[in-house]
């Protein structure tokens, strides 16, 4: 069993409400860090969210069932600023067809290498218009099975 920080947490049962072709954000933002520095407190480091024991697992699962005709496409992005995550580069993506039931899991390891310090999901639905689906998302150390 894990401990999930909220703090990590992307979206907890975000209900993904748009049209066809649109995107919709997570409700939180995750900051990676803030300012890191060296064991003697001078020089600044970058936070490396994939490196270590395998890094960091971005982890999604299917809250309520989607539409019958839409899935989704579940993108992870990271950038400088806060306010503009989305904008930013693909970490990775993952995607829930239609016929994915509640409970449906799936994920992947944040790549090695610099990572910026803020962390967001956008979902991105295809098909036909999505009223119903909802989704979690967070990180962990590991595919991990959240506990309501």
């Amino acid at each position: 069993m894990a401990i999930l920080d909220s703090k990590l947490e992307f979206s907890d049962a975000q209900v993904i409400s748009a049209s066809s072709a649109s995107a919709v954000t997570s409700t939180n933002a995750v900051n990676l860090h803030s300012t890191l520095k060296d064991a003697w407190g001078g020089t600044s480091l970058t936070g490396d969210a994939g490196e270590g024991n395998n890094g960091l697992v971005v982890n999604f699962q299917i809250a309520t069932a989607l539409n019958a005709s839409a899935y989704i496409v579940a993108k992870v992005y990271h950038h400088t600023a806060s306010a503009a995550v989305a904008s930013g580069a693909v970490l990775g993506s993952v995607t829930f067809s239609a016929a994915d039931a509640a409970g449906t899991r799936k994920n992947f390891r944040l790549p090695s290498g610099t990572i910026n310090k803020w962390l967001e999901c956008a979902y991105s639905v295809v098909g036909s218009n999505m009223t119903t689906g909802a989704i979690d998302a967070w990180l962990g150390l590991d595919t991990e099975t959240p506990t309501t």
